[in-house]
């Protein structure tokens, strides 16, 4: 008996819970994960994203900088279309300093990265 694969593709970002951004900065740090993995992608992959709709996506709680750039890394050699998002502090959430904030994955589906299973959705 085979084994149905979902074929949707989705979008994901990664967000760094421990930074105690607050709601506002996450959705922003996430938009700017979604917006720039979605420009990393083949053109034929954006529109087959888009073909249902809106397109799905899913946002990730990512632990530490460890392991945001483990993600990346993992997603980048493997040649998914990815982006490390920084925040380059310029309002007062940083204090001025560029932060790894995030990072996007995708357009793609949890076969092509099962790595991320290991996360759990940002609550």
């Amino acid at each position: 008996m085979s084994v149905a694969h979902d074929k949707t593709l989705r979008l994901y970002a990664l967000v760094r819970s421990d930074l105690g951004m607050s709601a506002g900065k996450v959705a922003s740090q996430a938009g700017h994960a979604f917006i720039g993995a979605f420009l990393q992608a083949s053109p034929e992959r954006q529109a087959e994203y888009h073909s249902d709709g809106v397109g799905t996506k899913v946002c990730l709680e990512c632990p530490s900088l460890e392991a945001l750039q483990r993600v990346y890394d993992r997603a980048r050699d493997a040649g998914l279309p990815c982006v490390f998002i920084e925040d380059s502090g310029r309002n007062t959430c940083f204090n001025g300093v560029t932060t790894a904030t995030a990072v996007g994955i995708g357009p793609v589906t949890k076969d092509e990265a099962p790595f991320l299973k290991r996360f759990q959705l940002k609550s």
